[in-house]
């Protein structure tokens, strides 16, 4: 088994807390890792990322090469795209949506065009959902909690290194990041299920962003109602429709 994994984003989102999780999560489950990291920028709002490399066997070297990683994981959607070139082809993107802009920022239009015609794509608005769980500073593990079932390793093995790296700061702190990383599990078992579903990626990530999980999963109920409305024939510019729109919605009840 072997398993590439892209963590990126910019100073201050917690990319290095979330490698921290994934890594002491690989020594517990038993396996071998390496990880390198780039963060000289940090302070000033740089571009931070890490290299988390997974095997069931001694891993020589900490590069990912060109079309290797299973997944990018970002905290930003512009340092997604910075990565792609990365992926397998049948890797996966899982984002926070929300931009960190500067002065060279592309235009949002163009910027999601490109990124939510990504196959195999989780994005979600996790600033808001961080907020909802308790503390926006959990944002990083709402994206760790909408990637953990794709990683090589047991969820509630994740969840346990979640609440060891808070213990230190109490147990509202480790309550709400525990509950953020729910919250974004249940976003991707949502998502899985209606990319399986048939859904089309592209329709699916304008809905994602703008539905109020909970840190339980969605009931199956509420899966088959949007399977229904966004495999209609109007199922496309429904989902333009209400991302233009902005609109938070609950993932248990279907818009008009």
């Amino acid at each position: 088994m072997n398993y590439d994994l892209v963590l990126c984003g910019v100073g201050g989102q917690g990319v290095l807390s979330i490698a921290w999780v994934i890594d002491h999560a690989v020594h517990e489950a038993g396996l071998h890792f390496k990880q390198s990291e780039v963060h000289g920028m940090a302070q000033r709002g740089g571009a931070v990322s890490a290299f988390v490399r997974i095997s069931d066997q001694p891993v020589a070297s900490d590069l990912i090469a060109t079309g290797a990683a299973s997944m990018v994981l970002s905290m930003e959607p512009m340092e997604a795209l910075r990565y792609t070139q990365l992926l397998r082809p049948d890797g996966w993107i899982v984002s926070d949506v929300t931009p960190l802009e500067n002065d060279a920022y592309p235009k949002h239009d163009a910027l999601y065009k490109v990124l939510f015609s990504a196959p195999r794509l989780v994005v979600l608005d996790a600033t808001r959902l961080a907020h909802k769980a308790g503390t926006v500073k959990a944002q990083n593990m709402v994206v760790l909690g909408a990637a953990a079932s794709q990683l090589p390793l047991p969820t509630e093995l994740l969840e346990a290194q979640v609440q060891e790296l808070f213990a230190s700061k109490g147990e509202r702190i480790v309550k709400a990041n525990i509950s953020a990383f729910r919250i974004g599990a249940a976003a991707s078992a949502f998502a899985t299920a209606l990319l399986a579903a048939g859904v089309p990626s592209t329709v699916l990530a304008r809905v994602l962003p703008l539905l109020a999980f909970e840190p339980q999963p969605v009931p199956q109920a509420g899966v088959d109602a949007w399977c229904r409305r966004l495999l209609a024939t109007d199922g496309a510019q429904t989902a333009l429709r209400l991302f233009e729109a902005g609109v938070t919605l609950s993932p248990e009840s279907l818009p008009a």
